[in-house]
């Protein structure tokens, strides 16, 4: 439209366009996103502040040697500021966080502990599914694989007054009553959505309810509730909780009315994944990375100053070409 290409405007927003990373905040959240299946590392590392969703920086990678790396050029004096970090269930960040930020509380975020406890109940309904894989067509093996996300609803969630008509149960029912037939099928798949349950009534509270209870005493209870089930997956999960039971304790603690959470982070990842879609996917991660910044970030700014350092990458020679 404008007679200007499309590698032209990349070309120009590399010359003028590099974000600067941001100082560290008080609260830091930790996740991360897929990238691309084409590049080096898959799996880049997105550091936000908690409290004004401020993008802080993109690392390339979330593995223990490049975060090592990036976190150690960082001067010491910024890193003590951080007084909380928050990041998902993974085991990476905690001896990281240790020697890096040495006056930080590490939470995990309570989000992904639900996540893990869902999808371990899932795969507890899938090891029943199984059971009734001869025949497809029968109500246990229906129900099972196609009104599973009932399963993973907090009780709270689901509709005891709403009869609507179901093609499986062949009747108008509520989604309790689909509920309780699933429930019907196995003592086990019982027993894990039971506990599941345990562990959303302890972690689902207000800041007010957190100050009047004994919280440590909760958890203790619910891995005990885990552990009894004699299910495998929630045995699984009652040691992941038990390996983390101090970070899951942390994450009970509020900012300015706000329960701390990786959630600005989750939000901030739709629309990366939005921005990489609309480019039918990105492999060059530095351009990648200011893009994002650039157009997340409420107040980056351009610079008028040429760089001359090279962000587009050097490819392979073309070959011979053939008519």
């Amino acid at each position: 439209m404008f007679g200007v290409s499309s590698t032209r405007i990349m070309e120009m927003f590399d010359t003028f366009v590099r974000v600067k990373r941001h100082s560290l905040p008080r609260v830091l959240l930790i996740d991360e996103f897929h990238f691309s299946r084409n590049s080096k590392y898959k799996y880049p590392a997105i550091l936000m502040n908690f409290e004004n969703n401020l993008i802080i920086d993109i690392v390339e990678s979330r593995t223990h040697d490049i975060m090592s790396d990036y976190l150690f050029k960082i001067d010491l004096e910024e890193r003590k500021k951080v007084e909380y970090i928050c990041t998902d269930m993974s085991f990476i960040f905690k001896p990281l966080l240790k020697t890096y930020f040495p006056n930080s509380t590490l939470l995990v975020d309570h989000f992904h502990v639900t996540r893990l406890i869902n999808d371990q109940l899932n795969h507890t309904r899938k090891r029943i599914m199984r059971k009734y894989v001869k025949n497809k067509k029968s109500r246990e093996y229906r129900l099972l694989k196609h009104r599973y996300k009932i399963l993973l609803k907090s009780k709270n969630n689901i509709d005891n007054e709403t009869f609507k008509y179901d093609k499986i149960m062949e009747c108008h029912v509520t989604e309790n009553m689909i509920l309780e037939t699933l429930l019907s099928f196995d003592d086990e798949l019982r027993q894990a959505y039971n506990a599941k349950e345990e562990y959303l009534i302890f972690d689902q509270v207000s800041k007010g309810e957190v100050n009047n209870s004994n919280k440590r005493k909760e958890l203790d209870a619910v891995i005990k509730k885990f552990k009894h089930t004699h299910v495998e997956e929630s045995i699984s999960v009652a040691v992941t909780l038990e390996h983390r039971k101090e970070e899951i304790l942390n994450s009970f603690i509020w900012i300015n009315d706000r329960r701390i959470s990786n959630e600005p982070c989750e939000g901030k990842n739709n629309y990366v994944k939005q921005i990489l879609s609309n480019a039918n996917g990105m492999s060059n991660f530095q351009r990648a990375r200011n893009r994002i910044l650039y157009s997340q970030n409420k107040y980056e700014t351009y610079t008028m100053n040429e760089h001359t350092d090279r962000i587009k990458r050097i490819g392979n020679p073309r070959g011979a070409y053939k008519k």
